[in-house]
């Protein structure tokens, strides 16, 4: 089992963390999201992936 945090690639915002087998969860990612290992700070706020962190800025 393995835990991926889950972004989309249109705007790289997070959208869910996702648990279990990393061939299930890679063949439901489709070609508009991807993931990484590391997860959002916290849930409070929305995240989005850029230059290898999670930050609260969209990119611009």
């Amino acid at each position: 089992m393995i835990k991926l945090y889950i972004y989309s690639l249109l705007d790289n915002r997070f959208l869910y963390e996702d648990t279990g087998s990393i061939d299930v969860i890679l063949s439901n990612l489709g070609n508009d999201k991807d993931f990484v290992l590391t997860p959002p700070p916290d849930y409070d706020q929305q995240w989005y992936w850029m230059d290898d962190k999670w930050t609260t800025e969209p990119a611009k």
